[in-house]
């Protein structure tokens, strides 16, 4: 069943990420008993990006009230979710004695297990202090006999949590073996190597995670490092170096950073002033590309465009139901978990009935629901690409009109690669 759900997982994958980048994949282990510690950013979508980079289902560690989630609570359980239960829901809080055992046991037949031990999800730009939960297990289980245990710390980045797609950067780091943590022998009830290791675990996740003192410094600094980074030559840079020069960007000394931030506001009002985007400035587009573009589409369009209007009528509802959900969630960090939730309920019943309804027999109602599933996945592509079409010929059609403002906002975009390339991580202003 774990397997099942393995795969229910990897297919909302496709429906909700648009581009997963995994850095540090040699990091991962193998054939040995492996914690796994993440920040915890964007809700459910945290564990299906964590999936998608292992290229295994870990048995994860959640909050006991997600188990009485309809739909969501059984596929949960089913996928060897461990729930635990935490004192900030309820006043005392039961025990979990039950919950870590069965860690500790999972740990001991050298299984993956994984935990966000922020013990929450938000919207902050950087880490909340982390919980011990993640080291006494880590002990727990070696008491228990797991042998050569390893905590693998994994950074998660989003781009842009409220797309309907989402892009994300997954940084495995250096794993963190418990024995030359922590002296073999040394139990979970030790505080202070609980204490030691909780701060060991803590800087080897901030090492890869989000890290800026507020949300306007962390926009500032990615759209430097954003800007610095995109070339005629390099339009699409890796998410990877994206985010290692605005991590570098926020240590370098504050008087950096100051200027970092006005050259950012600086070009940002000119390119809205003149209704450009640093694209068109850097990669105007051309009417050789644009047609090439057409000619892709309208192939798609030929391939796909059948199967997509075929099955428009068993998935418009459900897709309807995940923008409306969406559309009334306000939080950034819920938005994510509520497409997920909404379409792992919405789209399958749709498949199903359009299964019962309209064939006869098992297998044709099983291809006819794998069909509907199949149309699902090829709209999106469809959609997609619609849309990158769409906003091509505005940009040509603005470029056109406005093509002779462009040549005042490069001296400006210089000026900010300029403060980017100065920044250096001085310990003085």
């Amino acid at each position: 069943m774990r397997r099942l759900v393995g795969w229910v997982v990897r297919f909302a994958s496709i429906m909700a990420l648009r581009r997963v980048e995994v850095a540090g994949r040699s990091h991962i282990p193998a054939g040995r008993p492996v914690l796994v510690v993440s920040n915890h950013f964007n809700g459910v979508i945290d564990p299906v990006v964590l999936t998608v980079a292992l290229r295994h289902l870990p048995r994860f560690i959640a909050k006991d009230g997600l188990a009485k989630l309809p739909v969501v609570g059984f596929l949960l359980r089913s996928a060897g979710v461990v729930f635990v239960h935490r004192q900030v829901d309820r006043g005392s809080a039961p025990g979990n004695t039950d919950a870590f055992r069965e860690c500790h046991e999972a740990l001991r037949k050298a299984d993956v297990v994984a935990i966000f031990p922020e013990g929450t999800t938000h919207d902050r730009p950087r880490m909340d202090p982390i919980k011990t939960g993640a080291a006494r297990i880590a002990l727990g289980a070696r008491a228990a006999g797991a042998t050569g245990l390893v905590i693998l710390p994994i950074g998660l980045t989003f781009p842009d949590k409220i797309a309907l797609r989402v892009s994300a950067l997954v940084q495995i780091g250096l794993p963190i073996e418990l024995d030359e943590a922590i002296a073999p022998g040394v139990g979970p009830d030790d505080h202070e190597a609980v204490r030691h290791l909780t701060a060991t675990i803590d800087a080897g996740l901030r090492d890869i995670s989000p890290n800026f003192p507020d949300v306007e410094t962390a926009i500032a600094l990615d759209q430097a490092a954003h800007i610095a980074l995109t070339s005629v030559d390099r339009p699409d840079q890796s998410l990877v170096d994206r985010y290692a020069l605005a991590r570098y960007l926020g240590t370098v000394a504050e008087h950096h950073q100051q200027t970092i931030r006005r050259e950012v506001g600086r070009y940002n009002t000119i390119l809205t002033g003149l209704s450009l985007t640093d694209e068109d400035v850097i990669r105007p587009t051309n009417p050789a590309r644009l047609f090439r573009s057409i000619i892709i589409i309208a192939a798609i369009v030929a391939l796909l465009g059948g199967l997509v209007a075929a099955t428009a009528i068993v998935n418009v509802w459900p897709a309807g139901l995940v923008v409306i959900a969406s559309s009334v969630v306000k939080t950034p960090v819920s938005k994510g978990t509520v497409r997920i939730v909404v379409g792992l309920v919405a789209f399958p019943t749709a498949w199903i009935i359009a299964g019962v309804l309209g064939a006869d027999g098992f297998v044709a109602a099983l291809l006819l629901a794998l069909t509907s599933a199949a149309g699902a996945v090829a709209a999106i592509w469809l959609v997609e690409r619609a849309i990158a079409l769409s906003h091509m010929l505005m940009r040509w059609r603005a470029q056109r009109e406005r093509i002779g403002t462009v040549e005042w906002t490069e001296p400006v975009r210089a000026d900010l690669v300029a403060a980017v390339s100065a920044a250096s991580p001085e310990d003085t202003p």
